[in-house]
Order: structure tokens, then C-alpha cells, then sequence
């Protein structure tokens, strides 16, 4: 029997290193998401080149095909109820607050500068990351746990392009009638909220609308919601990627994935916002 030296220091210096290890995970975590960020962007020339047959395929699958995504996963459908419910609060109160100025009729331009800029992208990127995403998120960690990603390496298949970058720019493509549909039923919906309410023709609402609607801001609006959707796509792609635990460990990781992706997507799109208009809307009421 040996006696074990006292050392009165350690139990602190080891509080110590858990903290500062617990303190520095998750800019340990972000950093390692930056570089699987990366990794994927710059293997969209590589995926094409090699793997158009697994994109075409997945494409397919997301919009159209069996076990679709966007159709037969519900996307549409909650793009779509998403698109109401925001363009009849536009309707609503943008209606009530001009309608105090004797402006009603000017809730047109309202319509044409939130739904466009804002709520459209916004509402269409969330759909897809509440089903698509949390699919992908799924399907990757289930290759995680039951070793098939490993195997692809071990027939010098690269993963990330195969898997990861595939869904990226599948997602891309499918956003676009997805976000199309979502921008048409929020401009319908608030036209017609404000005509019930206020019981006129459309011509004024008609006339606002217009005045202030520019190609433009839908370009931009378009652009906005292809990077909300690589970025939430990427991110829950990555915990699907790295998730660990068994089955257990794939529900974490879709809900982790998630949680970080509306987070980053309220984030960019403000950022997005300023970068794209500032912050003049670039309407004016004038006496």
C-alpha cells in the first residue's frame, strides 16, 4: 500500500479546467460549423461535376417525387398557411394604424414593402427548415449512428459533397416556387383583409401597391430567402452529420439543429435587411 501524494491545489485547478473547457465548447462548436460550412460551399463545382446523379435525384425527391418534402412532406401546406396568417396581420394592422390618418387605402404600400422584404422569405425559409431540414437532420444522423457515412469513405466517397452538398443545393432549387407561393398568397391575403375591412374598391389599395412595388426588392427578397435556406440547411445538416448517441442522439441533434437555425435566420435576415435597403424604407407621407 502506497500513499498518494496531497496535492490541495488540484480539485481547484480541475474546477478550473471544466469551466474554462465548458466556457470555450461552444466557440469550439461554431468554429468547427464554419469550417463544415466552408467545406460544403467550395464543393458545390465538385458535387455537380461528380454526384449530379444523387443532387438530380434528391431534387427530385424534395419536390415531386415519393416521400417529397415540399409536397408530400407538407412544406406547401405550411408555406402556404404561413403566407395567410402573415399577410392578414399586415392586412389587419397595417389597415387600423392608417386608417387612424385617414390613410386606409395606403396600407397597399405596406403590403408591398413588409411582405416583399420581410415576412415572404422569412415565412418560406422557416417552412422548409421545420420539415425539410429537420428531415435532413434525421436522415444524416441515422447514416451517423448506423455507420454508413464511415463506409462511404471507406469507397472514397466524400461524404459532405454526397450528403450534405447535394441537399444544399437541392434545397436552393426547390426554395424558389416555394417562396413564390408564399410571396403570392401574402400580397392576396392582405388585399383582401383590407378590402373587407374597408368595405371599397381596390383601386387606392391597387394604386399604393404598385407605387411602391419595385423588381427589385422582389430580386433581392428571392436572394434573401435562397440564403435563409442554405444557411438552416447547412446548419441542421450538420448536427445530423455529427449527431451522436444512438436514436436518442439523432432527436437531440434535430432539435439543436432547429434551435440554431431560427436563430441564425432572424439574425441574417436583419443583417440581410440593412445590407440590401438600410434603414430607410424609402416611403414617404407628404401634407
Amino acid at each position: 500500500m502506497t500513499a498518494s501524494p496531497y496535492l490541495p491545489l488540484a480539485p481547484i485547478t480541475g474546477r478550473l479546467l471544466r469551466l474554462y473547457r465548458r466556457g470555450t465548447k461552444p466557440i469550439g462548436r461554431l468554429g468547427h460549423m464554419l469550417v463544415f460550412f466552408v467545406r460544403a460551399l467550395v464543393a458545390i463545382p465538385l458535387t455537380l461535376r461528380q454526384y449530379n446523379g444523387e443532387f438530380l435525384r434528391l431534387l427530385s425527391n424534395i419536390t415531386w417525387g415519393n416521400g417529397s418534402i415540399v409536397v408530400g412532406g407538407g412544406t406547401a401546406g405550411v408555406a402556404v398557411v404561413l403566407g395567410m396568417t402573415v399577410g392578414a396581420l399586415v392586412g389587419i394592422e397595417g389597415y387600423n394604424f392608417l386608417d387612424l390618418l385617414g390613410l386606409g387605402p395606403a396600407t397597399g404600400f405596406v403590403s408591398s414593402l413588409v411582405n416583399t422584404r420581410e415576412l415572404a422569405p422569412l415565412m418560406a425559409a422557416m417552412a422548409f427548415a421545420m420539415q425539410g431540414g429537420c428531415r435532413f437532420t434525421a436522415q444524416l444522423g441515422s447514416m451517423r449512428i448506423a455507420e454508413e457515412i464511415d463506409a462511404l469513405e471507406s469507397i472514397a466517397i466524400r461524404p459532405i459533397p454526397y450528403l450534405v452538398t447535394t441537399r444544399l443545393i437541392a434545397s436552393v432549387m426547390a426554395m424558389v416556387p416555394l417562396y413564390a407561393a408564399c410571396l403570392a398568397i401574402g400580397y392576396l391575403t392582405t388585399q383582401v383583409v383590407v378590402q373587407v375591412s374597408s368595405g371599397g374598391s381596390s383601386g387606392s389599395y391597387l394604386h399604393y401597391f404598385s407605387l411602391m412595388l419595385a423588381g427589385k426588392d422582389i430580386l433581392y427578397s428571392l436572394g434573401k430567402a435562397i440564403i435563409l435556406v442554405w444557411i438552416s440547411s447547412t446548419i441542421q445538416c450538420y448536427y445530423g452529420f455529427y449527431a451522436s448517441g444512438g436514436p436518442e442522439g439523432v432527436g437531440v441533434a434535430a432539435g439543436h439543429g432547429m434551435r440554431a437555425s431560427i436563430t441564425v435566420m432572424i439574425m441574417v435576415n436583419m443583417l440581410l435587411t440593412m445590407a440590401l435597403w438600410g434603414v430607410d424604407a424609402g416611403a414617404r407621407f407628404g401634407g
